[in-house]
């Protein structure tokens, strides 16, 4: 299935860590509440499955999901941190992600 930020694909929803790669790439954190999508974190790492098992705001996510929390993940082999960086600067702009608020945007 999966869904498409900005002009990027990702793969998903992934609800299970294990079917993560721990490979570079870029992932969206939703949480699926109903028939809706709601953006809660979006980011890069050399590491996904990593990143995502450890991250720092794990707790927010989990907080402020009202539903069934999902990753979706766009691996980016050929791509350096940098510009993994910028693609995360400009779906963050994008999209306005966060779990400090409920207002984020939803998307189908």
């Amino acid at each position: 299935m999966g869904i498409k930020l900005g002009n990027y694909s990702f793969i998903g929803p992934l609800e299970s860590i294990d079917k993560i790669n721990d490979r570079s790439g870029m992932y969206a954190i939703v949480c699926k509440v109903g028939n809706e999508d709601f953006l809660l974190d979006v980011g890069e790492s050399s590491k996904l499955r990593t990143r995502i098992e450890n991250h720092d705001k794990k707790e927010c996510w989990i907080k402020h999901c009202n539903g069934k929390l999902t990753v979706f993940v766009h691996y980016t082999p050929f791509l350096k941190q940098q510009k993994r960086i910028l693609i995360e600067h400009e779906l963050r702009e994008l999209f306005q992600p966060g779990c400090k608020t409920e207002t984020s945007l939803w998307f189908k």
